[in-house]
């Protein structure tokens, strides 16, 4: 049986060209749609991401604005206290009631799940717009002051409390605990205090300078917390302006 053996012809170079083109080709699409597929992932993260720091901001400025309020209370309360030193109309139940209630403090706790996850996803570089970039730093550098300056207030009003261990009555303390009620100045006074402005007058003293020097910090937090309310404010506008059309 005769065999018959088909003949190759050699392709031409145009076919070489066409084929390398499709492949080149196709090797180029892959390549750009492998970039468009990732661009939209880090789209969408950068989204979810700043979605999320929105939602802190809006929780961080109702905080800030409680802990001025708070502040502001004490603050107050504190030049009512002097005013009666200063008029010699204050009692026993007032030192007991006053400094109990000026050595608490209101600490400014920011929410951060935002920000905490973009620094994870390697910092800002996924953020486009300058606005926010710079906002955000901003925001971040004001936090860092607010919390020197809490740090700062609660090592004085911590030596306060310590102060009032050793020159509080015990069983007037412990009336003031088991029936303090809610709100700012929770601690009630009490029924009847024991002579401490005459028995432990230079120790008072002591705790009422503890206790200035502590709320004096308030006013300075105050003034922080009001430039980062503006902060907070004006990138939350920033980033809704960005991105606020793609929150869910």
């Amino acid at each position: 049986m005769e065999v018959h053996h088909h003949s190759h012809h050699p392709k031409k170079w145009k076919e070489y060209i066409t084929e390398f083109l499709m492949l080149f080709l196709a090797v180029t699409l892959g390549f750009f749609a492998e970039n468009v597929r990732e661009h939209q992932i880090e789209r969408h993260r950068e989204i979810r991401y700043l979605k999320n720091v929105h939602e802190d901001l809006q929780l961080d400025i109702k905080n800030i604005e409680n802990v001025i309020n708070q502040n502001t209370v004490r603050l107050q309360a504190m030049d009512t206290l002097f005013q009666a030193i200063n008029n010699n109309t204050i009692t026993n139940e007032d030192v007991y009631y006053y400094i109990r209630n000026l050595a608490l403090r209101a600490t400014f706790e920011s929410s951060h799940v935002g920000l905490d996850q973009i620094k994870s996803a390697g910092g800002l570089r996924m953020i486009k717009n300058p606005e926010i970039i710079s906002g955000i730093q901003e925001y971040e550098r004001m936090l860092n002051s607010i919390e020197k300056l809490e740090n700062v207030r609660e090592r004085t009003l911590e030596q306060a409390r310590f102060k009032m261990a050793a020159v509080f009555e015990p069983t007037i303390s412990y009336e003031m605990l088991v029936n303090q009620g809610q709100g700012i100045m929770r601690f009630n006074r009490p029924q009847k205090a024991n002579a401490i402005l005459e028995q432990n007058k230079f120790a008072v003293k002591e705790l009422l300078n503890l206790v200035i020097f502590g709320l004096n910090s308030n006013r300075y937090l105050n003034t922080n917390l009001a430039k980062e309310k503006a902060n907070g404010l004006k990138l939350d506008s920033a980033i809704l302006k960005e991105y606020g059309g793609d929150f869910d």
